[in-house]
């Protein structure tokens, strides 16, 4: 399993606050069979907002102790940026994406995406990059209407989902939101958005139950080959599954058939 969300590398943003908890929570996704994991600390202009030199030092700190403790997991660059205006600078100048890839992880006002965001969004397109929405499944608008998901993925943008989420650790509506994206294939990742506040278990928990209630294939594309698929900068398919609809019993009940091209 491939990890491409979390607040793990200590004393830079909101998550981690020291770094024997930092290690101490890497021991338990490396026993839970996380092999590689994404450190993507928060960049927001006016709240965390620091040098890519800063992050570096903290993030090889954090690998050597990782290296001292007897941890094989590798720990890779990320960033989790805030979209607003000018925002394409930034990740220019301090190459704010997922390791060495074009893939840049995206957030915005959870109370609902603004009017400008595609406005925002499409200069990162223009220049080659591919943005991917961080817990789509928590932001009102969505929330409201879950198509406007699949809206963002015809307009090139891949989506990401908590995976305390589907197991209902943000609310039932968000819960019956995260469902939805997944079942008809409009995220792309499962990821733990972990903060160093809980048992990381939660993320093994949603794996398992995506695995139960769809099928093991899925929970492989969103925990593992997608998230490969980065680390190596091959492109992902933005559609992977077919919805049909049933007539039987004189209702219309929609079956998913993966597509997995």
């Amino acid at each position: 399993m491939i990890d491409i969300h979390c607040h793990i590398l200590p004393n830079i943003d909101d998550g981690s606050d020291e770094s024997g908890k930092s290690i101490q929570q890497l021991r338990r996704m490396e026993e839970g069979g996380v092999s590689q994991v994404y450190l993507t600390s928060h960049y927001f202009r006016g709240h965390y907002h620091y040098s890519r030199a800063d992050y570096d030092s903290k993030l090889s700190l954090l690998q050597t102790e990782a290296r001292q403790a007897g941890l094989h997991i590798q720990l890779h660059s990320g960033f989790e940026v805030f979209i607003q205006p000018g925002i394409i600078d930034d990740i220019k100048e301090k190459s704010l994406t997922l390791g060495q890839s074009k893939y840049v992880l995206i957030e915005s006002e959870l109370n609902g995406l603004p009017t400008d965001f595609y406005q925002n969004v499409y200069p990162l397109l223009r220049a080659g990059y591919k943005p991917i929405l961080a817990h789509a499944e928590r932001y009102v608008s969505i929330m409201k209407k879950p198509s406007r998901a699949r809206e963002l993925n015809d307009r090139d943008i891949y989506i990401q989902t908590n995976a305390g989420s589907l197991i209902g650790h943000y609310g039932e509506k968000v819960r019956q939101t995260a469902w939805t994206l997944v079942n008809n294939g409009w995220t792309h990742f499962l990821a733990s958005d972990d903060h160093v506040r809980m048992d990381y278990g939660v993320y093994f928990e949603a794996c398992d139950l995506l695995a139960q209630r769809i099928d093991a294939k899925t929970c492989n594309l969103l925990c593992h080959d997608f998230p490969k698929a980065i680390a190596l900068d091959e492109k992902i398919p933005y559609s992977y599954v077919i919805v049909h609809k049933s007539h039987h019993n004189h209702e219309s009940r929609p079956w998913y058939r993966r597509w997995f091209g």
